[in-house]
């Protein structure tokens, strides 16, 4: 008689059929696309128009060793003002790689950036969350903790990110000490890299060596770290600090003009695209200053402004093309390029939500993202992270990993087959391809009839979403890491929070 099985049982098959563990995704390879909106011509025009920006207006630079830099590397340096030449830009930006790996603690989750690569990344820096009850108040470190958990547990997501939310309970000085912790610990995909001071970006390079080791760190990238540049023209103290320490470790960052198209850039997508394309290639040579060779990524965050109110506006028809063209620009340029979606000016997960984060991230994508950053739960123009648009949005990007993915290959003549065995009449349900090649089903969208969506509680979107969030944090599990690891880490952590105590106002 064959041996009983007692481990597990019925209540063990339930769990397994319900709360599957998660079947992760690998770097999206985009089989569609990307579309080219101008001529040779026309990418001349923009960039001739970037290079005289860069030649005549200048960017300010406003830090006192970037100023020392780029004079001892011979640009026009004038006070805080830096003109760069187009020969010694192009020359600078020649040496950045056109894709680079990013390396996970587990190198299951290791992803590719760049060429026809695309990764999505987690929310970032939102102050304030719509939380598991629907309702708004400022984020937490157990925000943080839990949007690391979902990020882990994500099938699409690539990057959890580093600060999915601001902690609005952990002092200032000791934020960046808390978020990259949790990130290493909490998931084992890609993360990034704090950026609040030279000293936050240096303690997260020391971070990731404990935990990778400093040899691999030296040679690999294992963070990609978010930069922004204050358009127009300006570059300030802190990121350029925080610049200096990523690029001198060969880790690379997102160089990311801020865009208000019509407010902080003109409102023409040709000439915003000029403008933000000479404020990031400014900020991607001065890069190559520091350590030649090391991998930068072109940014961009576009959204528009209201006519009405003056507020940041997603969703509309103006940003989605200038993403078009600066992808583009960038394989122009052979530069891995970096831009936001899934974002929107509403306040709950509901239809004008869906419908910017739709319109926000289809242009991306057919324009060739390599790096997409926000595509999970914002709500509020930024400013919130919602529990419950974050699991939509996160089931999405399945949808759109399998759309970008392309066609498959198709044995045409096995489908004849069952198209003649079946004959005028009947159905595909039961054949052997329909079983193997199930249409993709996003398991939060509702099909099913009035009356049975109604017995079942008539629930919208919102209170699916946030079902699933709960349901999602149940079952995460912590993935391993070492012992000597991670005593490491936390003694490391445990000391420069000690350094680092908020002094008495």
């Amino acid at each position: 008689m064959a041996e009983r099985r007692t481990r597990g049982g019925r209540a063990a098959r339930v769990q397994a059929r319900t709360n599957p563990p998660p079947v992760y995704l690998p770097t999206l390879n985009r089989a569609v696309g990307p579309i080219d909106l101008l001529g040779p011509e026309g990418v001349e025009k923009i960039h001739n128009a970037a290079m005289t920006i860069l030649e005549t207006t200048g960017i300010e630079f406003r830090d006192p060793v970037a100023l020392a830099d780029w004079k001892k590397a011979g640009a026009d340096v004038d006070g805080e003002r830096v003109r760069i030449g187009r020969d010694m830009l192009m020359d600078l930006i020649s040496t950045v790689p056109s894709t680079y790996t990013m390396h996970a603690r587990n190198p299951e989750r290791t992803v590719e950036v760049g060429g026809r690569h695309s990764i999505f990344a987690n929310a970032y820096g939102a102050p304030f969350v719509y939380g598991l009850d629907g309702v708004r108040r400022p984020s937490t470190l157990q925000d943080a903790h839990n949007f690391f958990k979902m990020g882990q547990m994500s099938q699409a997501l690539h990057v959890p990110g580093i600060l999915p939310v601001e902690p609005q309970d952990v002092p200032v000085p000791q934020r960046h000490l808390e978020l990259v912790h949790a990130a290493l610990t909490l998931t084992d995909k890609p993360i990034k890299g704090s950026v609040l001071s030279e000293q936050a970006a240096r303690d997260t390079v020391d971070m990731t060596r404990i935990v990778f080791g400093e040899e691999f760190v030296d040679n690999n990238v294992v963070v990609t770290s978010l930069l922004n540049c204050n358009t127009p023209l300006v570059w300030d103290e802190t990121m350029l600090e925080s610049l200096r320490i990523y690029a001198a470790a060969n880790q690379p960052c997102l160089l990311s003009p801020f865009v208000l198209a019509g407010a902080s850039t003109p409102s023409s997508p040709h000439g915003g695209v000029a403008l933000l394309i000479a404020e990031s290639l400014a900020g991607m040579a001065y890069s190559q200053i520091i350590r030649r060779g090391a991998p930068m990524v072109l940014g961009v965050a576009i959204m528009g402004v209201s006519m009405k109110t003056g507020a940041p506006m997603m969703g509309s028809p103006e940003p989605g093309l200038m993403n078009l063209l600066v992808g583009q620009m960038a394989r122009f340029y052979q530069v891995p390029w970096r831009s936001c979606t899934m974002w929107t000016g509403s306040k709950s997960p509901d239809l004008q939500a869906g419908f910017d984060s739709a319109n926000t991230m289809w242009p991306v994508l057919l324009g060739g993202c390599n790096y997409i950053v926000h595509a999970c739960g914002f709500l509020e123009g930024a400013l919130g992270v919602s529990y419950s648009k974050w699991v939509h949005d996160a089931l999405q990007l399945e949808n759109y990993h399998r759309f970008f993915s392309g066609l498959q290959e198709e044995n045409i003549d096995a489908l004849l087959a069952d198209v003649d065995a079946i004959g005028p009449g009947g159905h595909f349900l039961g054949t052997d391809h329909t079983r193997e090649n199930p249409l993709h089903m996003n398991p939060l969208q509702n099909n099913d009839s009035y009356e049975q969506w109604e017995a079942e509680g008539s629930k919208n979107a919102d209170v699916v979403g946030r079902e699933e969030a709960q349901r999602i944090l149940e079952n995460y599990v912590q993935p391993p890491m070492e012992d000597d690891i991670r005593g490491a880490l936390d003694e490391f952590v445990a000391k420069k929070r000690a350094a680092y105590q908020p002094t008495a106002a």
